[in-house]
């Protein structure tokens, strides 16, 4: 069984499952879980003599996986405790449920700890990685980086600003906020990439502490590089996003009437071997890595995000990155 867990809107992994299904002679053999699964039945076994084995909800048993993809999505646990209006009996209550989602969490680990021997492509707990500790990361393996200023002090932003005339800010992690409003309106908040100059930070801001955010260095960028990376193999495309001033901070703020060029891209051998061994560092086997290269010839780093869109990137570069995805989960069954 070819096992992927996902989430039922993304196309990449209908593409890749019509790979799988074209490749493989047994159309059965293929098993995907959408969204949140709410686990009712859970069972693990260990033996010495036997190795290990679960069962979740008596239909997806260990035996079965031939190899594992994590693309999204999440496993869910029924652990609703009862609610009182006896103050003493609701923080009983409140540490009971502490306690579960505790327990829950070693479950999560425990399951994707097995999954990983399944011959995988990412896992859960790649969408925790740490952009900040990643950044470190790049930089130890001898990646270029913009300087980094992590802070809730207005007196260090100041003096960032007054080294460096140009600063961007970014989220540290944040999802989009999404509400409604009535049957007409719906709000999405999103973080997005903001430029900011030394007047914008000297002359207003008047408090000595605020919250944490993310700056760095801005980079002039003679065109941005996005990356895909898949267990030792690259796949990167130029973005010539310095052409449109509607992309020129962050190539994600598309231009849909004047869309940016986007072509195949070859990397230097030296920097595909430091991006192998950051890749390794941070025990990550696929993602989309994001990187500027200067108007001076530098290759310099910005994040790798585990389970970005690459759909774009596989089509405007003919590089099926689909396919290769549905041959290496195919391959690690027939290994």
């Amino acid at each position: 069984m070819y096992l992927i867990q996902s989430n039922s809107d993304d196309k990449s992994t209908n593409d890749i499952i019509d790979w799988i299904l074209f490749l493989n002679e047994n159309r059965n053999d293929l098993f995907r879980l959408n969204d949140t699964i709410i686990v009712d039945n859970f069972t693990y076994q260990l033996s010495y003599k036997n190795g290990e084995h679960f069962n979740i909800n008596n239909n997806l048993e260990t035996l079965k996986i031939k190899s594992f993809w994590y693309r999204r999505g999440r496993f869910s646990y029924n652990d609703s405790i009862l609610k009182t209006n006896n103050l003493l009996s609701q923080q009983l209550m409140n540490g009971i449920q502490s306690n579960f989602h505790r327990e829950n969490k070693h479950i999560n680990n425990c399951l994707y700890h097995i999954l990983r021997k399944k011959g995988n492509i990412n896992t859960f707990n790649d969408n925790f990685t740490n952009k900040i500790a990643n950044l470190s990361a790049a930089m130890e393996i001898g990646l270029n980086i913009p300087d980094v200023l992590v802070t809730n002090n207005t007196a260090d932003l100041i003096n960032f600003s007054l080294i460096h005339e140009k600063i961007i800010t970014k989220d540290i992690e944040m999802n989009a906020i999404k509400a409604s409003y009535n049957e007409n309106y719906n709000i999405v908040i999103e973080p997005s990439v903001k430029i900011l100059r030394r007047e914008d930070i000297l002359p207003k801001n008047k408090k000595t502490k605020g919250t944490f955010s993310l700056y760095q260095q801005y980079i002039e960028k003679k065109y941005e590089l996005r990356i895909f990376y898949l267990k030792g193999k690259f796949y990167p495309m130029a973005i010539f996003s310095q052409a449109s001033e509607k992309t020129k901070i962050d190539f994600r703020n598309y231009d849909k009437e004047r869309p940016n060029r986007c072509v195949p891209y070859k990397l230097p051998q030296e920097i595909e071997q430091k991006l192998i061994c950051f890749m390794q560092s941070i025990d990550m086997n696929s993602g989309s890595i994001d990187m500027i290269y200067t108007p001076e010839g530098e290759y310099v780093f910005l994040e790798v995000n585990p389970v970005g869109q690459f759909q774009w990137l596989s089509k405007s570069c003919n590089y099926d990155i689909e396919r290769e995805i549905a041959l290496d989960l195919i391959n690690e069954t027939n290994d």
